[in-house]
């Protein structure tokens, strides 16, 4: 495969670093990751500085002036959770659908369209009717967090009619975990995956807080199968133009989760706008891009504590 040169946005953030990390372990490709630090630990790509295919930019998508340089660009930056979308609304819009949508207008300007990859996320699908959910499964966005993804989907789908050689992949995120997952140092770090808020909990000796009765179900796949993923759309030669489940194909309560890292339990009261289940039908992953989640859930906490 040619040597590629790529951007990844949100690249010091749980997402982007671990997809930094990949990308620099299994190709040689010129990368440029973007990143304003507001929820993103710098420390995550500190080690990757001395690195000469790798250059490190301090910015937001909208202060980007050119994307022409790049065959590909992975889109993570956003504001990623769902309950502060409810207060600090229009800072999540701007985060979430216009930065967003200034990398699509420079494409658009530019007349270049290198290979999008959108983080996008199951929150999508709400409460789902389906179960497993497929990617046509009715969406149901129960907050704005939700809404904001699936309007940039709608964007890409709508532009791409228009301009053809638009080429994305929209790649629905169930519940991520795995290193980094859980950064002290962020304010947001009470919306982080539920994963990493227990080992944080566990670590420090404190109780594990369920919200609500903890017996909603969720799909929990690990970010090193995510990243894989994204690697994988980036090697296909063809356009995409689709969204994609990423998910484990399984379930587990938030209660046996808490159960299976500590009996230190108490729980605490239920969050609007967060979904019963979440189940990823992942049919689609494995025919479009070749891929399969490989890591076990179990054998992660297992490492962890």
């Amino acid at each position: 495969m040619k040597n590629k040169k790529v951007l990844i946005t949100g690249v010091a953030g749980f997402i982007g670093s671990n997809l930094l990390d990949f990308l620099v372990e299994e190709t040689n490709w010129n990368i440029v990751g973007i990143d304003n630090l507001s929820t993103g630990d710098f420390s995550n790509i500190e080690h990757h500085l001395k690195n000469p295919n790798f250059e490190f930019k301090q910015l937001k998508c909208s202060e980007l002036k050119t994307i022409v340089e790049f065959d590909c660009i992975f889109h993570l930056a956003a504001l990623p959770r769902i309950q502060p979308s409810y207060i600090d609304i229009k800072e999540h819009l701007n985060a979430n659908v216009n930065e967003s949508i200034h990398i699509v207008e420079l494409m658009i300007s530019e007349s270049h369209f290198p290979k999008f990859i959108y983080s996008s996320s199951s929150a999508i699908y709400g409460t789902p009717e389906q179960i497993p959910t497929t990617e046509d499964a009715k969406i149901n966005c129960l907050s704005p967090y939700a809404f904001q993804k699936y309007e940039v989907e709608m964007y890409l789908e709508l532009l791409s009619k228009r301009y053809n050689r638009l080429d994305y992949a929209c790649l629905r995120y169930f519940n991520p975990y795995g290193p980094r997952s859980y950064n002290s140092k962020n304010p947001l770090n009470a919306y982080s995956s539920v994963v990493g808020i227990f080992l944080n909990q566990a670590k420090n000796k404190l109780p594990l807080q369920i919200t609500g009765d903890g017996l909603q179900q969720r799909d929990f796949i690990h970010v090193r199968d995510i990243v894989r993923a994204n690697y994988y759309s980036a090697l296909i030669e063809g356009q995409i133009n689709s969204s994609i489940n990423l998910g484990m194909g399984e379930t587990l309560s938030v209660l046996d989760l808490a159960k299976k890292i500590s009996t230190n339990i108490k729980f605490i009261e239920k969050r609007e706008g967060e979904s019963d289940i979440t189940l990823a039908d992942i049919t689609k992953a494995k025919k479009v891009l070749n891929w399969k989640p490989e890591i076990s859930l179990n054998e992660y906490i297992k490492s962890q504590i």
